[in-house]
């Protein structure tokens, strides 16, 4: 009798969305000027599909702000670098200097796939491909 066994072997072929706070860094300050604190991030796009909207908030996802990609020459199908953002929130009711505030960050591409809140619903053994939302918490100077 001739048994013969294959190995199933699946790689990962495309990347989820994904966005991440990298300036402030978690524990930094950020400065209000006007009522407004200025944030710079970066979302890895090493996929098929363009990042065509970051979006920011500062209140857990009650208001959104959408930030301004400035480095978005890439071809829409040909997508395997950084995408850098830049966006001016403004400072949510009831907060002042001295407090600490949650910054979080969520991208979508141009197959208008959005990271998803959570991790719970995605999560594995290993991690891989865990993709949430990524947050931060700063000093407000």
């Amino acid at each position: 009798m001739l048994i013969l066994m294959t190995r199933v072997q699946f790689s990962i072929q495309n990347q989820p969305v994904t966005s991440m706070v990298c300036d402030p860094l978690n524990g930094g300050d950020v400065h209000v000027v006007g009522g407004r604190v200025k944030t710079e991030r970066v979302r890895l796009q090493w996929r098929w599909s363009k990042i065509i909207r970051v979006d920011v908030t500062l209140d857990e996802g009650e208001t959104w702000h959408t930030a301004q990609l400035t480095q978005d020459d890439s071809q829409l199908n040909r997508c395997w670098a950084w995408s850098l953002w830049e966006c001016e929130v403004p400072l949510p009711e009831g907060i002042k200097i001295g407090d600490q505030i949650k910054v979080t960050c969520c991208a979508v591409d141009s197959n208008y796939n959005r990271q998803p809140e959570k991790v719970k619903n995605i999560w594995n053994l290993r991690g891989c491909l865990s993709n949430a939302w990524h947050s931060i918490t700063v000093n407000v100077k």
